[in-house]
């Protein structure tokens, strides 16, 4: 935490830096609202840190590889889409539609290779 953070969390929880100010106050709710603030910003940075630490390994294998799987299965289902959705559709020309949707298919699928 920097003292910049430090002075802005004091003047949010609403300390005044004069002397009148001090004298003549009851401070204790001003130090409350700064501890306040001072425990949410070290508790935020602490939480910042660890998710940084484990960013990359906060997926287990097991789960990648799940979501591998339902990422292709979503791919092959879009890809039999186009297949064969484009064969209901009597007036259009087919066999220009027929590869036009047999080229997405194929791009779709493609995705599942890399």
């Amino acid at each position: 935490m920097t003292q910049d953070e430090i002075i802005r969390m004091a003047r949010e929880a609403g300390a005044m830096f004069d002397h009148m100010t001090w004298v003549e106050r009851d401070l204790a709710p001003v130090f409350e609202r700064f501890a306040a603030l001072v425990a949410a910003h070290a508790k935020q940075e602490y939480i910042d840190s660890v998710y940084e630490q484990h960013r990359e390994t906060m997926f287990s294998n097991k789960d990648l590889g799940m979501l591998v799987d339902a990422v292709k299965a979503e791919r092959e289902a879009c890809a039999k889409v186009c297949e064969e959705g484009i064969h209901n559709a009597e007036d259009w020309d087919s066999s220009y539609w027929d590869q036009c949707c047999n080229n997405r298919a194929a791009a779709i699928r493609a995705r599942n290779e890399k």
